[in-house]
């Protein structure tokens, strides 16, 4: 999708990094229309309330892209920034949310 719409190469960008950081054994994710839904593993094999991170472009303008935190409980997080932050950004939420390390340096 990324090399037909370069809008969503964040997207790209961030699963690369999750794959480069061999963080593919902690988290599971999936695409929901042009969202990427992660969430730590093991996953529930029946729906249950979970905690995601959603990296999206929800028609924010220019270059912007939204990382929202929904936790179980209820309480949503969302942070909005240019979409060349999108992966220290990801990588943010999955330190606070998740406890979950890349094991490198993410560009800042």
């Amino acid at each position: 999708m990324a090399d037909r719409q370069p809008e969503f190469q964040y997207l790209a960008d961030i699963v690369t990094s999750v794959l480069e950081a061999g963080a593919s054994t902690t988290l599971a994710g999936f695409t929901s229309m042009h969202d990427l839904l992660v969430v730590p593993k093991p996953v529930a094999e029946h729906w249950t309330p979970v905690t995601v991170l959603a990296p999206h472009v929800p028609f924010l303008p220019n270059g912007t892209v939204r990382i929202e935190h929904l936790s179980s409980s209820g309480r949503l997080e969302r942070v909005d920034r240019p979409a060349a932050e999108a992966v220290p950004l990801f990588w943010r939420f999955m330190r606070e949310k998740f406890g979950v390390e890349t094991g490198r340096a993410v560009p800042t």
